[in-house]
């Protein structure tokens, strides 16, 4: 589907009127433009060269980070040690970085050549011929110095100080001089400024900019002034100070690291003098020394003394079971022989005592018992046998206690082998912890080492990769700036304009009214000013004058007797009052019996056109109120008459709740003027606020509602269609008043008055 390009009347109409709306303030236009453009001039000449002097940072990545000394950087891969550009750019214009710079340079201070017809010069310290410092580094201060043929001359606020210009140094309380040059012949004045640390640094940042790298760790940093030695001097203040700062944080937390090393080595060590100490305790305490060589060894002598308390008892049992064979024995018989018994007396003697025996009975052989050697041998074998069992209960008791022994051996070594575990266990547990204190001990002393070792060798990973001397002349762009002043002395009464213009649009104006007021008569159009006209606005005023009367006698309805106009308004200050006495005065002119009568009671402004302004006439409330009968005797005394005009004023009764229009007399007084004038004119209150005023619109003819152009909000409109609707009014019209001023030029092309007020020409009436 093809859509045609086309404007309609109405948006040309729009674009025209916002062009002529424009050319309205174009001498504000060209004074605008006249006044930027010389200050456009006088920038320029005043203004200094701005110079910019470039450096280039490389922020190359750390290898590892700081505390990389401990973990050998096992870990590097859990965290990222990059900052991001935006914290890179604040570090280096950070306050900490910009205040050390500040203090080193002393850039607090800023110096001046002082210029007549130009902006002061600013210069670097060493280009003065003196040297000077204030006293007070607290306050802001600000001193000139001049000179004559003898003397220096320093002011300082409100006090001034001449010395010899021969004198090798000069001091105060404020302030110290010392010049380079003894008897210095220059006549330059100069001026000093010392300014706080906050505005110092203020003043740099303003100056100092950093470029965001995109890809690469590469950051550009300038800083711009009108001085190339001082922008290299603090440019490169700044570069030192970024590479310190960074050099110094990363020393900082080595220093920390090898601090806290410190404080740990030390209390390892009273830690590990303490535990060696409770192992010392222990082992003395418990008899655990060598724990598994005494487990052994307790488990060998529990063997042994089992095998002991085994030989033991069955010594016991040999012993017992030959006690029981020699007790038994009523004759002398042979004893047993080897049969274990360890003890070599017992067993001699039973070996004795088997030989007396063996003896005894070859004698017997022989011999009787009543034989001396036969008597002899049985009372060895008594005496032999007695001590055999003698030797036998000794060696009995003997093996009893030994095997008593025995048993507590065995008791004691089985606790032993119960305990000794446990207590190994401990003394592990200590010599465990040991181990560890003593590992650790040993490994943070090696990392402090290295920590030191890394400490002395440090780098910044800041580089400079470019020389910060690379200075760049940016020579102030005259016809660039010259430029920007012709555009803001447009913009801005253009600007202005174009506001206006749409400002407007909240208002009513003709095209709007002519939409909305569809069945009401537009009349015309009626130049609305509280000066005084000149002759050519007379003209066109009068013209505006009669095309209303032109457009009012088609309206109105025929009638023999006068005709009542009743003229009002919505709101105040639309023009309503100077509609009337202006229609009033223009159809007195005609030779036309007009009376004017002023029906606004509580704003009465009517009189305020004529010269009597400061007396209070009376008038219509006057007539209402007065007892009298005679309304034609006091109508006649209270009307004012000027040039052919006859007027009657509200009068002096204002405050009254009666509501005139609705009594006899006002309507006796209506007849009668309508049988002598030819127009009854009624200026009258604001319908919107006064509804007494509404009572005239059925004792009216006709009806004119007064707008002011750019001045009445487009919601009345909808209360005129509203009341017009109401009240069912047929005669009933519109006038626009026009606050405007005309313009020559806008008017040759029909689009100043010719343009507002076209409908008075070319559309005629409703």
């Amino acid at each position: 589907m093809q859509v045609e390009n086309t404007h309609t009347p109405e948006d040309q109409t729009d674009l025209i009127e916002i062009i002529f709306t424009v050319l309205s303030h174009r001498w504000l236009i060209a004074s605008s433009l006249i006044l930027f453009t010389i200050t456009g001039f006088v920038y320029n000449y005043y203004h200094h060269d701005i110079f910019k002097t470039y450096a280039t940072l490389l922020v190359s990545e750390d290898q590892s980070d700081p505390s990389s000394f401990i973990n050998n950087n096992e870990y590097q891969f859990l965290y990222n040690n990059n900052l991001k550009s935006q914290d890179q750019v604040s570090i280096f214009k950070s306050t900490l970085i910009l205040n050390q710079v500040i203090e080193k340079f002393g850039l607090n201070y800023r110096y001046f050549k002082k210029n007549r017809w130009k902006a002061n010069t600013l210069l670097t310290k060493e280009s003065l011929p003196f040297e000077f410092v204030f006293k007070q580094t607290i306050s802001e201060n600000k001193c000139s110095i001049s000179y004559d043929k003898e003397n220096v001359i320093i002011k300082i606020n409100d006090n001034t100080f001449s010395f010899s210009k021969r004198e090798s140094e000069f001091e105060n309380s404020l302030f110290f001089y010392k010049p380079k040059f003894i008897n210095y012949v220059g006549r330059d004045t100069y001026i000093i400024k010392q300014f706080s640390k906050v505005n110092t640094v203020n003043g740099i940042k303003s100056n100092y900019v950093i470029s965001e790298p995109k890809k690469s760790n590469t950051y550009g940093i300038s800083y711009a002034g009108p001085n190339k030695e001082l922008n290299s001097k603090i440019l490169r203040g700044i570069v030192n100070g970024i590479k310190e700062h960074n050099l110094r944080e990363k020393k900082n937390v080595y220093k920390l690291s090898i601090n806290f090393i410190d404080s740990r080595i030390s209390k390892l060590k009273i830690k590990i003098d303490s535990l060696n100490s409770i192992i010392s305790d222990f082992k003395i305490s418990n008899g655990v020394y060598m724990p598994a060589a005494q487990t052994n060894s307790v488990l060998n002598n529990l063997n042994e003394i089992e095998q002991k308390i085994f030989k033991n008892k069955l010594q016991s049992e040999l012993s017992v079971t030959l006690l029981n064979e020699v007790e038994k024995q009523n004759s002398f018989e042979l004893l047993p022989t080897d049969i274990g018994i360890e003890n070599k007396n017992i067993n001699e003697m039973v070996s004795q005592f088997n030989t007396i025996i063996l003896e005894k009975n070859n004698l017997l052989v022989e011999a009787t018992e009543k034989n001396p050697l036969v008597i002899q041998s049985q009372n060895q074998l008594i005496d032999l046998r007695s001590n055999i069992l003698n030797s036998l209960n000794i060696y009995i008791n003997k093996l009893k206690m030994k095997l008593n022994r025995y048993e507590d051996y065995k008791q004691n070594s089985n606790s032993l082998v119960g305990v000794i575990p446990l207590r190994e266990s401990e003394l592990s547990n200590l010599d465990r912890d040991l181990l560890l204190l003593n590992n650790l001990y040993s490994y943070l002393s090696q990392k402090k080492e290295e920590a030191l070792i890394n400490l002395s060798s440090l780098e910044s990973n800041i580089k400079l990769i470019n020389d910060v001397d690379y200075v760049l002349e940016l020579k102030s762009n005259e016809s660039k700036t010259l430029a920007y002043f012709l555009f803001a002395g447009l913009f801005l009464p253009v600007g202005f304009s174009l506001s206006l213009f749409f400002i407007r649009t909240f208002f009513i104006d003709i095209e709007y009214l002519k939409e909305k007021l569809i069945n009401i008569d537009f009349l015309g159009v009626i130049k609305f000013s509280k000066d005084k006209l000149s002759n050519e606005n007379k003209a066109l005023h009068n013209e505006l004058l009669k095309r209303i009367y032109h457009n009012l006698n088609l309206m109105i309805p025929k009638s023999n007797k006068g005709k009542t106009i009743m003229i009002t308004s919505c709101i105040k200050n639309e023009g309503k009052t100077h509609t009337a006495f202006n229609l009033s005065t223009f159809l007195a002119s005609t030779n036309k019996k007009v009376i004017l009568i002023g029906t606004d009671v509580r704003n009465p402004d009517l009189s305020k056109l004529f010269d009597y302004t400061k007396i209070q006439h009376k008038g219509l409330t006057d007539i209402i109120r007065d007892n009298s009968t005679n309304i034609e005797e006091l109508f006649e005394e209270y009307k004012m008459t000027n040039n052919q005009l006859d007027t009657l004023f509200v009068g002096t009764e204002t405050n009254t709740k009666i509501n005139i229009y609705n009594s006899g007399k006002f309507d006796d007084l209506i007849s009668y003027l309508q049988k002598k004038y030819d127009y009854v004119i009624f200026d009258t209150a604001p319908v919107l606020f006064m509804v007494d005023s509404l009572e005239l619109l059925k004792k009216s003819d006709y009806i004119i509602h007064v707008f002011r152009k750019n001045f009445s909000s487009k919601k009345v409109a909808n209360y005129v269609v509203e009341y017009k609707k109401k009240y069912k009014l047929k005669n009933i019209g519109y006038i626009i008043t026009d606050d405007s001023k005309p313009d020559k030029l806008i008017d040759k092309y029909g689009y100043g008055y010719g343009y507002g007020y076209g409908y008075g020409y070319g559309y005629g009436v409703n």
